[in-house]
């Protein structure tokens, strides 16, 4: 998903979004494996357990707390985990995968998850779940079955996409503040980043859109029209459908003709990444909620002499008036060479409900206290502001929300991102036209998922 993201960026975001554990493997960590003895009376005999992570998550004091905290309650299982660094984490956990390299537990985003599905790579687990005292069809809310009605994604968490904007940025603009409730327009938001958007130029340029090179910024307004449909009825890629095709052409008319966001060349020569939102040169910026983790936790970090606020994510105008989200979910899941499947869950289990509440993250997990995890951020955004029922509207509290898909997750999910980012840049720098843009995509998605069907 992520391009031109740097190591400290991944750090910074990644921690509240998926597991980690100590060191082992391609990154030196001072995290040492967790030795383990039996008191667990469902369990026999010690279990080593490799756990294949991010290397940037190991050395947060919150993983550190609830390791020591597993390791008091489950002293018969062993952690040993597999570190890698952020950037290569893909490519790594793709080799292990395909290679049958022996591992228990792996995290991922939806398109990791999905495309591992996909080649076979990992077990259903709801038999080993019911083992380890989760019952997948209820501990979960509303989540479904991936695929032929068996589970292989152990949730943690739920995407909730909201716009984040900067008080002074619009006071000095002198444009009031977005809605606390009712969002804009997509074509609101461009006129209000265009009005934010200032004449100065180096450290004293400000844009009123902040974006991430990532797919569901190009895309997503296309994803809110269509529900979410990538693909064709046949499986194929639905990239050319006119919906994603006018959600492309409002990035362009956003960043090229209003100019009030940073050319796309500029951003990837420049090596921005999603934390370059917080020096304060940038009105507005769609994201999820690490960005108000970051502001709730990280603030020794982030020093920052603006305050933030918080409001629905904008809307098609067929849509005016409807909250949405897109929707993702990063999950943990065990590849199938493991031989401990229901250890593995346990450790999933554990994570959801007690590391990942602990970052500042609402874990999908319904039996911890939302109502505390509410007013706990709240309290910690204050001097921004920001009161627990805009919290709890815009965190996962709203059962009106309309979610659409944040990216497309089945058919070669991984390559079709990868494709669609890979061509963007020629339309956006004026070399090839939206239309053949898109036709390219569609070509070159289409016979990967062709090909992987073939095999």
């Amino acid at each position: 998903m992520i391009k031109k993201l740097s190591v400290i960026a991944a750090s910074c975001m990644l921690v509240f979004m998926a597991a980690g554990c100590s060191s082992k493997g391609s990154s030196p960590s001072n995290t040492s494996a967790v030795d383990t003895k039996n008191t667990d009376a469902s369990s026999k005999a010690s279990v080593t357990l490799e756990v294949l992570n991010i290397s940037e998550y190991m050395d947060t004091p919150e993983f550190k707390a609830f390791i020591d905290r597993f390791h008091k309650k489950y002293p018969n299982i062993k952690i040993d985990p597999i570190s890698v660094p952020h950037e290569q984490y893909i490519n790594k956990r793709n080799v292990m995968l395909a290679s049958g390299s022996v591992v228990d537990l792996i995290w991922g985003n939806g398109v990791d998850q999905f495309d591992a599905i996909n080649k076979g790579f990992l077990m259903s687990i709801d038999e080993a779940a019911k083992e380890a005292g989760v019952d997948m069809s209820k501990d979960f809310g509303n989540f479904k079955p991936d695929k032929d009605g068996k589970y292989y994604r152990f949730p943690i968490q739920q995407n909730n996409w909201m716009l984040f904007y900067n008080k002074k940025v619009f006071d000095d603009a002198k444009v009031p503040y977005p809605d606390p409730k009712v969002p804009m327009t997509w074509d609101e938001y461009a006129v209000t980043a265009q009005k934010l958007t200032n004449n100065e130029s180096g450290k004293n340029k400000v844009y009123g859109m902040f974006y991430n090179n990532w797919g569901m910024y190009y895309y997503g307004f296309g994803s809110q029209l269509t529900d979410g449909k990538f693909y064709t009825s046949d499986g194929l890629s639905n990239i050319n459908a006119p919906e994603f095709k006018r959600s492309l052409e409002w990035m362009n008319d956003v960043i090229n003709v209003k100019k009030a966001a940073m050319p796309v060349a500029e951003y990837i020569s420049n090596n921005t990444d999603f934390l370059s939102y917080w020096n304060g040169n940038y009105g507005m910026v769609v994201g999820a909620q690490w960005y108000a983790q970051l502001a709730a936790t990280k603030k020794d970090k982030f020093p920052r002499e603006w305050k933030a606020g918080i409001a629905p994510m904008p809307v098609p105008k067929e849509m005016a008036g409807k909250h949405m989200n897109w929707s993702s979910i990063d999950s943990l899941a065990v590849p199938k060479n493991s031989k401990h499947a229901k250890e593995a869950l346990i450790f999933a289990k554990e994570y959801v409900a007690d590391y990942t509440l602990s970052t500042g993250t609402l874990p999908m997990y319904n039996k911890i206290d939302a109502n505390k995890y509410f007013q706990d951020l709240a309290d910690k955004l204050k001097d921004d502001g920001i009161t627990v029922e805009q919290i709890k509207y815009l965190f996962g509290g709203d059962p009106e929300v309309i979610n659409a898909a944040e990216k497309p997750v089945f058919g070669a999910p991984s390559e079709y991102e990868a494709t669609f980012l890979d061509q963007l840049t020629q339309y956006y720098t004026g070399k090839v036209s939206v239309d053949d843009t898109l036709k390219n995509i569609k070509q070159k998605v289409d016979k990967v998922i062709q090909d992987q069907k073939n095999k």
